[in-house]
């Protein structure tokens, strides 16, 4: 239940935000594809490094070690042509969601795990159109590769394990919709709230 709670609550931010990206247009140059993988290393870097410090990890059963994207994102650059300093110096976000809360994480890591679903698309078009694989800068959208559906499937397992009656509902929901629109506030300043949404 809480799976068919959040698609329907994240909907409209989620689609606002897949309709602006650019990665599946053919027409998409290595330029502005190499300037999207510099806003996701500003967005996930601090925000991986804010989740890899809560205290919740155990407690969930849920091992985020292995699911780790800002080292993708670092390959991923490198193969494109920047340095450890240059990545270094790239802007980083201020403004991430809140992760006060065992609900907030979970609804943050719905968003960011439900990528890697999309980004098995997003693979296949970066191969046909601008030659990448996950050894040549696909590496962050190829996510668990053949894997990636069933870290899917063991991901929807923990959360609906985690989301009882000690876990506010709310805190997953607003979290999910919170961090889509500060993913789509950094990569798209300055970012629309969905007609209904809340700013």
């Amino acid at each position: 239940m809480i799976l068919k709670h959040l698609k329907e609550a994240t909907g409209s931010r989620h689609a606002a935000l897949e309709s602006r990206l650019p990665l599946l247009d053919a027409g998409m140059s290595r330029a502005s594809y190499l300037q999207f993988l510099r806003l996701f290393w500003g967005y996930y870097a601090p925000l991986e490094r804010q989740l890899l410090a809560l205290p919740y990890w155990n407690s969930m059963g849920f091992d985020y070690a292995e699911r780790h994207k800002t080292p993708r994102l670092v390959q991923d650059l490198h193969a494109l042509g920047e340095t450890p300093d240059t990545i270094e110096g790239l802007a980083r976000c201020q403004r991430l969601p809140t992760l006060a809360s065992p609900g907030q994480l979970l609804g943050c890591l719905y968003v960011i795990e439900g990528a890697t679903l999309g980004g098995q698309i997003i693979t296949r078009r970066l191969q046909a159109n601008l030659g990448l694989t996950p050894l040549t800068g696909a590496a962050f959208f190829d996510g668990y590769g053949a894997d990636t559906g069933g870290q899917w499937k063991a991901f929807c397992a923990m959360l609906r394990a985690n989301a009882g009656e000690s876990v506010r509902q709310d805190d997953i929901l607003d979290s999910a919709n919170q961090t889509f629109e500060t993913l789509g506030q950094w990569l798209f300043p300055p970012y629309p709230t969905p007609r209904g949404g809340t700013p």
